[in-house]
């Protein structure tokens, strides 16, 4: 059950991380590339925002979940723990306060943001919210990240645990 869970954590991490980087390093620019700035490239990315979410929402489930079977045995797990919520909230506000209001406000600019002038209040509440989505979105990275470290430092505590104490390079008293 204990390498189930390591592996399902693990999983899930490279899911949500590997999403992330997906999509911020492809799926946008590649959007913006055939669609230009169109309604269509708006509908396409607020949708697969949301759903990356969505990704992202259940994937930290199942990271808790699997920290929680593995207790003791994860290095730092309080850590572990906080990293994931503190990714997991973030996601969460990043989905309802900030990219549902920006689908609101591009469904009133009757769902192309970018004919709006640049002063008009709709859209500078539009780039606002799109400014702090992508903060947000890289601070779950970032997180995440930090999170993978911790796991990968897993595998010394196991060492550790499961060998005989280290010699000291410079003990005078050793008799080899």
């Amino acid at each position: 059950m204990i390498i189930a869970a390591r592996i399902f954590r693990l999983l899930a991490l490279a899911v949500w991380l590997g999403g992330i980087v997906y999509f911020g390093a492809v799926v946008a620019p590649g959007a913006a590339a055939i669609f230009g700035t169109t309604e269509r490239f708006a509908d396409f990315i607020g949708r697969s925002i949301l759903m990356l979410h969505m990704i992202g929402i259940y994937c930290g489930i199942v990271m808790l979940v699997a920290l929680r079977f593995l207790n003791n045995r994860a290095f730092k797990p309080l850590w572990q723990g906080i990293l994931i919520l503190l990714m997991l909230v973030l996601t969460f506000v990043s989905n309802r306060a900030i990219v549902l209001p920006m689908e609101h406000d591009r469904a009133l600019a009757g769902g192309n943001i970018s004919v709006l002038l640049p002063d008009s209040p709709l859209r500078q509440d539009f780039d606002a919210r799109h400014q702090w989505s992508t903060r947000l979105e890289s601070t779950v990275l970032l997180l995440g990240i930090g999170l993978a470290v911790l796991i990968g430092c897993e595998a010394g505590l196991r060492e550790r645990i499961t060998t005989a104490p280290a010699k000291r390079v410079f003990d005078l008293d050793d008799e080899e």
